[in-house]
């Protein structure tokens, strides 16, 4: 499966260039707590997962279950931090998930931003508010 960004998306993914450092990631997201800032498992994270990260979006309540492919990339890689940011998770826990992902990464590099995201029917219209 390969996943097919629209035009808007595809011309503001080849926009920004270069590896997506841990300070770009905190401004793009700004509920990410500031104490992980430091961690080495968060600076890997990114670099490993930038090209997905700037597609990211955070999804509207409208959105529902699913949404299209930057918002499941959102909830799939962002979510976590979030949920430790307004205290819903240990901080241990939440930097154990993100390494849990990086290792699911390391399995099968190539094609694991198409393991995000759901199929959708052919002709299946776009999420969000109607």
């Amino acid at each position: 499966m390969q996943i097919r960004l629209s035009r808007d998306l595809d011309d503001r993914a080849r926009a920004t260039t270069g590896e997506m450092t841990v300070d770009e990631f905190l401004a793009r997201f700004p509920e990410v707590p500031r104490d992980l800032r430091d961690e080495s498992v968060l600076e890997r994270y990114v670099a490993v997962f930038g090209p997905l990260l700037r597609l990211a979006q955070k999804p509207s309540p409208c959105v529902g279950a699913g949404g299209d492919m930057e918002h499941v990339f959102y909830t799939r890689l962002v979510n976590d931090l979030a949920i430790y940011a307004v205290g819903l998770a240990r901080r241990d826990r939440t930097l154990a998930r993100l390494q849990a992902t990086l290792d699911a990464h390391a399995k099968q590099p190539a094609t694991f931003g198409c393991t995000l995201v759901p199929r959708k029917a052919s002709g299946a219209p776009r999420a969000g508010c109607r």
